[in-house]
């Protein structure tokens, strides 16, 4: 037999017949299955029965199921063509299920004969969903095609029920042993019930095999089993043979089913029951919850409760339907509910209250329904709000600290729209200016402030609408008692989703008595600087004089040498050196901007003191990074610095020195790093550079530095030293490059 298979497949000898599935509302036919038949050359037409093990244990079932799969298809699709549209169904083994391109063969099926997916169905059995991950996988790829998939012969297999849910079915096919002892086997018939209502309750239509007898199909039309087949209607046929039969077999249910009367009716029942079941799931799983009462016997008693946020109240339908409210709820919820219900009852409309349970915060709506003027019942919906009360708990709690910052702040805090109207004002305004706030909201902010500050202000405010950056000034605000306040404003502005400004926030404090302080302090401090200034130069010219009187004195005495010439000229000309670097000091040089390069002033000025380094044994390093770029600066006053500095350097080292000139960019600045081996300053003197008459030198005055220092301010930049006795200094000069 296994022989004969083989050859069977190689001469053409497998056929299919088509069982009809007839609608069992309508007569029509809705689907075909499509069974392999073996027309043997000795033993005539073999049922699939005889030889489908034969096939599984040789391993031919894989080309007969393909074949099969094939012909069917191909055979729908002309179908097709000539107005029969129906769905085939294939059986399919449990080999051929478990091959891993079987996704494919189905899809190469559907696309070489041109069938829609959705008119192939593949019957699959309870036996071959034991790997319940794999059949999942296998059959989410075949919906993904778009065909059809049922579960055969159901009823006969032990597998778990709970593969019903996971799996994406479309039909249950009952099994013909069930069918055909129906009116026999009460056993029998509780099974088809409720099989069918099983498969309803989960979607699922429901086909029904093996119908062999008109009372099998009144009893399976009665219970809404949808579709059927079976000998009452026709065994399997050849395609060309149903065709001519197709006319006659959509006949049957009309003569011999129930009368169309019934069978509406009975149909109209199932929708409504499948209405009152889409309600029920409907307000089930709402987020959440639905509820209805009627008053009975002077009580409002609960007619449907249900929903997500029931049961998170930690309630289940059952502990509300049929029950008051002072039946489920403490005493004091229910007093406080039950005026809401009679406030419904009453009639009035759109009624609404707030409340909590079980940590559960929600919104509830009654609204009566009226029949003849009547209210019957009052529907209720509830919505979880706990989220938006813990939002607006801690924006409430946020507001306080805000406010309680506001009240007690001394800084105004103000915001203005585009035009400069106040829009709000901290209570801060009357703490410190006097005014009540409606004094200053609603008007433009402009009006408040000093005349001669107010164009400052408007360009300032332009500036910040156009720049959209934070700006600060400072300007004068007049208080109740009419006095002009200095106060310093910080003006940050608040922009929109399209990124143009919409609000500037501004925030004030009053610095006049800050100001004031630091005049007094000031001229203070100007004080002390003549004060020290006076004693310095006083010190150093009287050093001088003291030795000019002293030769004087020996003129008169007739002590006169030549040499005395020379001492008392040469404190003549240190004197003069005093007064030239005083009245440097004091004279502001106007500064001459030009663009220079600072390593060829640096080169420069190694040139003009490199004899005076040569007699000290001391060398020059200088190391310039690439590429360094030209500033704007006035060369002659840097190059002063430079010298100043230098000399210093070289004063420093006893003897063999080393100086190292290093010139780089960092970031926006242009870097001098000027170093040297020589004695280095102590931590303390380090404190009082740039003092005047404060010198690292024995005869030096100080001015040198103290100038240094002020040309460098003048040109935006930095000077630092860094030292260590002994070990040698390092000046640091930093000149913005821009």
């Amino acid at each position: 037999m296994e022989m004969d298979l083989y050859e069977a497949i190689e001469r053409n000898e497998l056929l299919l017949h088509y069982q009809p599935r007839v609608d069992l509302k309508t007569g029509n036919i809705i689907g075909v299955e499509a069974l392999v038949r073996w027309n043997h050359g000795k033993f005539g037409i073999i049922p699939p029965g005889s030889f489908i093990s034969i096939a599984e244990e040789s391993g031919l079932i894989n080309p007969i199921g393909e074949w099969t799969l094939f012909t069917a298809c191909k055979q729908n699709k002309e179908w097709h063509r000539k107005g029969f549209l129906t769905v085939v169904s294939v059986n399919l083994s449990p080999l051929q299920f478990t091959k891993e391109n079987f996704v494919d063969t189905v899809e190469m099926a559907l696309r070489e004969t041109g069938l829609e997916p959705s008119y192939l169905e593949l019957e699959i059995t309870e036996s071959m969903t034991v790997d319940i991950d794999r059949t999942i996988r296998i059959l989410n790829k075949l919906k993904k095609l778009g065909v059809r998939i049922s579960i055969d012969n159901f009823g006969t297999g032990f597998s778990s029920l709970s593969y019903l849910k996971q799996f994406p079915l479309d039909s249950l096919k009952i099994d013909q042993s069930f069918v055909q002892k129906l009116y026999q086997d009460p056993n029998d018939e509780t099974i088809v019930k409720t099989i069918i209502s099983m498969a309803h309750n989960l979607n699922l239509s429901v086909v029904a095999k093996g119908i062999e007898t008109r009372e099998q199909l009144l009893f399976l039309q009665e219970y809404l089993c949808e579709e059927g087949q079976g000998y009452f209607f026709t065994k399997a046929l050849p395609a060309l043979e149903l065709e001519e039969r197709y006319h006659d077999i959509q006949k049957k249910v009309k003569e011999y089913g129930l009368s169309e009367t019934r069978n509406e009716h009975i149909w109209m029942q199932e929708m409504l029951r499948k209405a009152r079941k889409e309600l029920s799931e409907t307000i089930r799983f709402q987020q959440g919850m639905t509820f209805k009462y009627k008053l009975i016997n002077g009580e409002f008693i609960h007619t449907l409760c249900d929903g997500e946020l029931l049961y998170r109240m930690g309630l289940v339908p059952s502990q509300v339907v049929g029950k008051s409210l002072f039946e489920f709820l403490p005493q004091e919820f229910a007093a406080d509910k039950l005026s809401y219900y009679e406030r419904a009852w009453n009639g009035e409309e759109h009624l609404t209250y707030e409340n909590e349970s079980n940590g559960i915060f929600y919104l509830a709506a009654l609204s009566p329904v009226r029949r003849g003027g009547e209210v019957v019942e009052v529907i209720g919906s509830c919505v979880d709000i706990t989220e938006r009360k813990r939002v607006e708990k801690e924006l409430q709690e946020s507001q306080k600290k805000y406010r309680t910052i506001a009240d007690n702040m001394n800084d105004l805090v103000s915001i203005l729209d585009i035009k400069g109207k106040v829009l709000y004002a901290s209570p801060s305004h009357e703490t410190v200016l006097g005014h009540p706030l409606e004094y200053y909201e609603g008007k433009n902010a402009i009006h408040y402030i000093h005349p001669d500050d107010q164009l400052v202000t408007s360009s300032l405010y332009q500036q910040i609408m156009q720049e959209k950056f934070a700006q600060k000034s400072e300007v004068r605000i007049k208080n109740k008692k009419q006095e002009w306040k200095l106060f310093e404003l910080f003006c940050n502005p608040v922009l929109g989703d399209n990124g143009e400004v919409e609000h500037i926030v501004v925030t004030g404090r009053d610095i006049t008595e800050k100001r004031s302080a630091e005049e007094q302090l000031w001229k203070a401090e100007k004080l002390q600087l003549v004060g020290e200034l006076a004693a310095g130069v006083a010190h150093e010219i009287r050093n001088p004089i003291t030795a000019i009187k002293g030769f004087i004195q020996l003129f008169q005495r007739g002590m006169i040498k030549d040499e005395y010439f020379d001492v008392i000229l040469g404190e003549f000309d240190r004197i003069e050196d005093i007064i030239k670097e005083f009245l440097s000091l004091a004279k502001n040089q106007e500064m001459k901007p030009s663009f220079a390069s600072i390593p060829v002033l640096l080169k420069e000025v190694e040139t003009l003191l490199e004899s005076e380094a040569n007699l000290m044994n001391i060398q020059f390093s200088m190391e310039i990074e690439p590429n360094v770029p030209q500033i704007i600066c006035d060369p002659n006053q840097l190059k002063q610095v430079f010298i100043n500095i230098i000399k210093n350097s070289i004063e420093s080292i006893q003897t063999d020195g080393l100086i190292k000139i290093r010139i780089c960019t960092e970031e926006d600045y242009l870097v001098v790093k000027i170093s040297d081996n020589g004695i280095g300053i102590s931590e303390e003197r380090l404190q009082r550079l740039g003092e005047p008459f404060y010198s690292n030198k024995e005869k030096g005055t100080g001015l040198g530095l103290m100038i240094s220092f002020r040309i460098i301010k003048q040109h935006n930049g930095t000077i630092t030293f860094k030292s260590k006795e002994n070990q040698g200094t390092t000046v640091e000069i930093r000149l913005p490059r821009s």
